[in-house]
This record gives C-alpha cells, sequence and structure tokens, in this order.
C-alpha cells in the first residue's frame, strides 16, 4: 500500500460532524478555547470524536496504533509547542496504556486533555466485552476527570451538565494549569454524521484578579447571597457602592450575613402563587456564598445571565444561566467596577413589594409562621439566633431581623440534626452574648443529648415548635402529601415520636438540665410569656415548647402564599365567566344525550 498521505485522505467523502451531542459539545468547546493538536489511536467507541475531528481542518491530528507511544507523542508536542494536545483513544485497556505516560505528564503539569470513549458506565461492571471501569484514575496520572452522558436528544438537563463538565475540564487544563484532565465520552456508536455545520457551546469565561474583567450590563443587577460568613464592614461599603453605581439589589436570607443598603429579602413577594412579581426578571445575578435554603428567592429570580465570584474557582452554575467564573476574593470582584452615579429604582421597587405583601399579612393561626410574626422584630439586638432548616427558616424568611441581630442555620449538609448542638457551642464561646433559637420537634429531640451537657450555658432561650412529626410532610405543598394525604404521618412524616402537650418529654429533660420549661398551648399563653423569654437579664435559660397542630402549620402556609394577587383583566374574566357556563350546562348536555 504504501505511505499513507492523511492529509489527502481524511477530508474524502460527504460524512461531518456526528450527531451525538455530548461529542459536539466537546469539538465546539475545543475550537473554542484554541485546543487543535490531537494524537488520535484506532478503536470502535471513539470513531464518533475521531471521525468527526478528521473532517475539520482546524484540527491538528496525528495517528498512532499504540497508545504508550500516542501520550509520549503528547508529552513531546505539548513540551515543543506548550499548546494543549488531545489524547482520543477506544475502550477495552487502551486508556490504561496512558497510565506511564501520564504519570510523567502529571509530574510536570503538562496541558494534556485525555478524551476517553465508551459505553455508557451504566453498563461497567456488569460483564460487557471491552468496558472498563473510567471512574477512577491514580491519583498521580490526572488532575481531575469527568464522564460524559450520553445526551438524549432535547434534554436541557443533559446538555447543561455536559457543557458545565468540558468547561471546567479545559479550564482545569489551561486556566488553572494542573496537568492532564480527563474526559470521558460516551458513545451510542451512532453512524449519523449528517451534521454539517457543528452546533455551538457555550463557553463559560474565567477571570482572575488583575484580569480586564467584562463590563455590567444595563439594566436590573442583582447580588444573591447564599450562606456567608458575617460580611464584615469593608466588604459591606463596597458591595453598596457597587448597587449604588449599577442599580443593584442584595438578595438575602437569615444564613447570608450581610446587614448593609440595598439588602432585599424577598422570600414573601416571590412566594405568592396569584401574583407574579414585577422585581423578579433581572438582566444580571452576581451570585456569591454557598448552600442557601431560601427557596422561594432562588427559585424564583429568572436572570438573563449569572456571573459566580468565589476564590474556588468552581463553575458552580444553580440557576442555569452562568456565564462567568471569578475566581477572587469578593472585595477584589467589587473593587475592580468603577463607581458612578445611579439610581436606585429596582430596590425601591423591591422594597415597596415586600412592604405592601408584608402590610397584608392575615392572621394565620398558631404556627411557626405566627411565632415569626409575633418575635421577629423585636429580638435584642446584639444576640444571635438559629434555625432549623426548613420549616423554621423558612417561616422566619419571610420577615426581616432587627440590625445587629445575626442568624444562622445549619445549611451546609442541610440535614435536621446538630441544629441544637450549634447553637449551644456558638454560646459556650459567648457567654456574655444571648442565643436564640428556633427549631422543630423532631430537630430537637434528634439532638436532645446536647441537654445534658455538664456546661449548658445560662445565655440560652429555645422555642420549640412541636406539631408532633416531620410537619414539612403534611404541608399542602408537599409531594409526599400530594400522593399520600395523612398517612405520610405513619412512616414519611415519623409522627408520634416524642409525645403530645400533655406528655412531652421535654418537661423532664428540662428540669434535668436546668432549664425554664414553658408549654404553650394557645396564642395567648404565648403572648403572656413573650417579654420573660425576651429579657435579656435572666440569667438562666428557658425552652418554650409550642404545640402546634400540623393542618393549621399548613394552612398558615397558603394563607401566606395568598396575599398578593394580580388584577384580574377583562379578558381573564370573560373566560372564567365561558368556564364556569360551561361547568353548569356540561351536566345537562350529558343528561340529553343519554
Amino acid at each position: 500500500m504504501g505511505k499513507v498521505n492523511y492529509d489527502e485522505i481524511r477530508y474524502k467523502g460527504n460524512t461531518h460532524y456526528t450527531s451525538e451531542r455530548n461529542t459536539q459539545i466537546v469539538l465546539s468547546l475545543l475550537k473554542s478555547y484554541g485546543i487543535r493538536q490531537v494524537v488520535a489511536s484506532p478503536g470502535a467507541t471513539n470513531f464518533a470524536v475521531v471521525g468527526s475531528m478528521q473532517h475539520d481542518k482546524y484540527f491538528k491530528m496525528y495517528s498512532c496504533v499504540d497508545e504508550r507511544a500516542a501520550a509520549y507523542m503528547a508529552i513531546g508536542i505539548a513540551e515543543s509547542t506548550g499548546e494543549p494536545v488531545v489524547l482520543s483513544c477506544t475502550g477495552a485497556t487502551a486508556s490504561r496504556n496512558y497510565m506511564a505516560a501520564l504519570t510523567q505528564a502529571f509530574e510536570k503539569k503538562l496541558p494534556i486533555l485525555v478524551v476517553t470513549s465508551s459505553l455508557t458506565h451504566l453498563v461497567s461492571g456488569h460483564l460487557r466485552a471491552q468496558m472498563t471501569d473510567r471512574d477512577h484514575a491514580p491519583v498521580d496520572m490526572v488532575a481531575s476527570q469527568y464522564c460524559l452522558p450520553i445526551i438524549h436528544k432535547d434534554d436541557r438537563l443533559e446538555e447543561w451538565n455536559c457543557t458545565l463538565k468540558v468547561n471546567q475540564a479545559i479550564a482545569d487544563l489551561i486556566k488553572y494549569k494542573k496537568g492532564p484532565v480527563h474526559l470521558n465520552v460516551c458513545t451510542s456508536y451512532s453512524i449519523d454524521f449528517s451534521i454539517t455545520e457543528l452546533p455551538p457551546a457555550k463557553r463559560i469565561q474565567l477571570y482572575f484578579d488583575g484580569d480586564k474583567l467584562p463590563s455590567v450590563p444595563n439594566g436590573r443587577i442583582g447580588i444573591f447571597i447564599g450562606s456567608h460568613h458575617l460580611i464584615d464592614k469593608v466588604l459591606t461599603k463596597a458591595i453598596e457602592d457597587f448597587c449604588s453605581s449599577y442599580n443593584g439589589v442584595v438578595f438575602c436570607d437569615h444564613t447570608s450575613g450581610y446587614h448593609g443598603k440595598y439588602k432585599a429579602m424577598m422570600s414573601l413577594p416571590f412566594f405568592q402563587s396569584k401574583y407574579t412579581s414585577k422585581c423578579k426578571n433581572i438582566d444580571l445575578l452576581v451570585h456569591l456564598g454557598e448552600i442557601s435554603g431560601d427557596y422561594y428567592t432562588l427559585d424564583g429570580l429568572t436572570p438573563k445571565t449569572v456571573w459566580r465570584v468565589n476564590e474556588d474557582g468552581n463553575f458552580v452554575d444553580y440557576f442555569y444561566k452562568l456565564s462567568s467564573v471569578f475566581k477572587m476574593s469578593e472585595l477584589a470582584f467589587f473593587r475592580s467596577f468603577p463607581t458612578k452615579n445611579s439610581n436606585c429604582s429596582y430596590y425601591e421597587e423591591c422594597k415597596k413589594e415586600y412592604e405592601s405583601a408584608y402590610s397584608q399579612i392575615p392572621d394565620v393561626p398558631l404556627s411557626n409562621i405566627w411565632i415569626a410574626k409575633q418575635l421577629h422584630n423585636q429580638i435584642p439586638r446584639g444576640s444571635q439566633i438559629h434555625f432549623a432548616i426548613l420549616n423554621s427558616l423558612r417561616a422566619w424568611n419571610f420577615f426581616w431581623l432587627p440590625e445587629e441581630v445575626e442568624s444562622q442555620s445549619n445549611v451546609g449538609g442541610f440535614g435536621i440534626d446538630g441544629c441544637v448542638s450549634s447553637m449551644i457551642g456558638a454560646a459556650l464561646c459567648n457567654p456574655d452574648r444571648n442565643y436564640y433559637g428556633v427549631f422543630g420537634d423532631l430537630a430537637t429531640f434528634y439532638d436532645i443529648n446536647v441537654f445534658l451537657h455538664n456546661e449548658f450555658p445560662k445565655n440560652i432561650r429555645i422555642i420549640v415548635v412541636n406539631n408532633g412529626r416531620g410537619t414539612e410532610f403534611r404541608n399542602y405543598t408537599h409531594t409526599a402529601f400530594r400522593a399520600l394525604g395523612k398517612t405520610v404521618d405513619a412512616f414519611v412524616a415519623a409522627a408520634g415520636h416524642f409525645g403530645c402537650d400533655s406528655t412531652s418529654p421535654l418537661f423532664s429533660v428540662c428540669a434535668e438540665a436546668g432549664v425554664t420549661y414553658v408549654p404553650i398551648r394557645n396564642k395567648t399563653d404565648f403572648i403572656n410569656n413573650i417579654s420573660g423569654f425576651l429579657c435579656t437579664e435572666v440569667n438562666t435559660p428557658m425552652l418554650l415548647e409550642v404545640f402546634t397542630d400540623s393542618d393549621d402549620e399548613s394552612l398558615a402556609l397558603k394563607m401566606m402564599s395568598t396575599i398578593l394577587r394580580d388584577p384580574i383583566s377583562t379578558h381573564g374574566l370573560i373566560g372564567r365567566a365561558k368556564e364556569s357556563l360551561k361547568g353548569i350546562l356540561r351536566p345537562i348536555v350529558n343528561k340529553i344525550k343519554r
């Protein structure tokens, strides 16, 4: 046959790009990031990758049968050109042959992108021929690795996941310069190469401190802060300057650690079921902090684009709109943008909408929400308040706390365990400060051992909302309740474990721990005990056990969701009248037909 001229044959034929979307995303982003050097080894599972590359003149390709030699060739190319190099191989033991060379590349931190191909990883371990487990690599071979599953047609979530992983992988390779990075691309062996133009994939920009940063767009600018350590005065001032210059609002909950101007607590207006908030749509959202329990604000915001700012530089994309990641301190980020005169119209809109909803809050039944309504503006300044996750945190997120009151919730692992212990640990370190806690019965009893700590602090005030179960699963909004009704009590909501208003074990536990115990059975009981509960001079820990009913908890939540209502248009009234008339006439018509 003689020597093969690959440049002469690689562009022949009518085939173009594979129809497999995960491979398209890889190729598109390789081109977007300027990665063109490829060393390909023969095989079946990687023919979608290689077959697409060979028909694109952008890629500079080399063929090598022996994967061991191919990987060392990649080392030579990377060292001589300084460019990233792609390695492509098939299934079976092909990728195992990369190991020695990649160990060398790892120690030298050379930019080699290992693009292996295989069947779906779901069949790994089930005796499929030529299928090896590629979920784990030696720690001294690749710096990071990602698996790209098959993307089913029009599955936006799968496409988002794949796009994010490829962006992160290439950032690891060429921005963070970590060394070799592994992408395993799953294939369905599609023989469809009919795609004549490579569909684009979204490139996510990565910026470091000192880079020229993009301009802030005109329009509404939001900053969402998830759980965050207390934000100091210097960073607070930088955020305020940014907001005043770019018409910004800082969306917070009680774990955000922010107490500056332009703070907006929007859980209440965003929760409305019969009203569409006028403040949800924003042009840019700057995302700070970690996990948040403020579901209503998180899921209510509809940003056009999102910038993630965090020193870890990870491509975190809660809102599915990530366009840029800023690996830098938050202070450096906000100080990078020039201050200018602007207006505060967006903040004023948010403030007005919240105040409108707050002013119309109805008299809800005795519940966690009702308790929050009574106490939220009375917590003494300088104190700290802790919330259990879900019901307690959600209820109090509807309301503002006074300035100089810090708040915490264990939203990191987001479990019910340990919330009382976390508060007590903090109180032990600060005996001159007052600590308040609002916890459900399951969370409290889960953590009951801490009440018998031999140094139980005296600066503690606790409210236990005892509805006899995990009332979250009895809320009208919860999937489990909609599916199972009140039978969720048996096992899903774990009802009946910890007594009721006449047999609660907390009375005995508090007596043993030296805690003043006060049972609360109605609103009058609660109101009569507020002053004693909030008193900062009494040097005795106190616990109020408030007995509520799950039906009342659910009703209170529902009442909070229907405070605001969109105006009904004439068209809407006519439509409703027609539907009502149909409902009246339908039984008559059916009777005539019979």
